[in-house]
Order: structure tokens, then sequence, then C-alpha cells
């Protein structure tokens, strides 16, 4: 029963190392989304500032 009770107790441990893992990779991708969504919303910016600025050229 030793051997069985160790294998089921390695494999608890194992589980939660897992369910850790599966957290910091959760907030690690969360944190890498919210920073490219950011960074994309500013290229947004500069691009739709740039069209406009490039409409006032063309009327002038």
């Amino acid at each position: 029963m030793g051997f069985l009770d160790d294998a089921k107790k390695k494999l608890g441990e194992a589980v939660e190392n897992a369910k850790d893992f599966a957290g910091d990779a959760t907030e690690n991708i969360k944190s890498f989304a919210s920073d490219a969504q950011e960074k994309i919303g500013e290229k947004v910016d500069e691009f739709k500032h740039g069209e406009e600025s490039e409409e006032a050229e063309d009327e002038t």
C-alpha cells in the first residue's frame, strides 16, 4: 500500500503544480493581451491622426 499512497500523493502534487502553472500562464497571457491591445490602440490612433492630417493637406 505504501507505493500506491506515495504515487497518489505525488500525483496530487503534480496536479497542484499544474494548476499553479496554468494560473501563472493565464495571468501572463492576460498581461500580454492587455499590452498588445494598448499598443494596437496607439497605432490605430496614430494612423487616424495621420489620415486626418493628409485630408487637411489635400483640402488646401
